[in-house]
C-alpha cells in the first residue's frame, strides 16, 4: 500500500512538473517595455557634469518653469528681460542648449547640462 501512495505521489508530481513547461512565464528583462522616465514623460530630463540632473516642465506660454530634483520642486518665473533666464529666490536657471547651467547660490552648483535621450 506504501508503494502505491508513493508511485500516486510520484505522477502527481511529475504531471506537475512536465506542465509546468508547457506554460510560458513573461521575461522579467522583456526589451519591449519602456521605463517611465524619473521626472515623468512629459517633463525634460537634464544631465550635467558631475553625474548630477534634474527634470524640467516649462508652462505652455513658457513664463514659468518647474525645476524638479531628487528631493523638492521649485517654480520659477521667466526675467523679463531675458527669456532664457528664469528665476526665483536664490535660484536662478539659464536655458543654453548643452551649456543650461541651475544654480542655487545656497548649494546647487549644475552647470554643463544637456538634455537627455529617454526614448531609449
Amino acid at each position: 500500500m506504501k508503494n502505491i501512495y508513493s508511485f500516486i505521489l510520484l505522477v502527481g508530481a511529475s504531471s506537475l512538473l512536465f506542465g509546468c513547461k508547457s506554460v510560458e512565464l513573461p521575461s522579467v528583462f522583456d526589451k519591449g517595455t519602456k521605463e517611465v522616465p524619473r521626472y515623468g514623460k512629459e517633463a525634460l530630463h537634464y544631465q550635467c557634469e558631475n553625474y548630477q540632473s534634474f527634470g524640467l516642465k516649462l508652462s505652455a506660454t513658457g513664463d514659468e518653469a518647474w525645476v524638479m530634483l531628487p528631493d523638492h520642486e521649485v517654480g520659477l518665473l521667466r526675467d523679463a528681460d531675458d527669456k532664457q533666464h528664469y528665476h526665483y529666490g536664490t535660484m536662478d536657471l539659464r536655458l543654453n542648449g548643452d551649456q543650461t547651467t541651475l544654480d542655487d547660490s545656497d548649494h546647487l552648483h549644475l552647470k554643463g547640462c544637456k538634455t537627455a535621450d529617454t526614448s531609449k
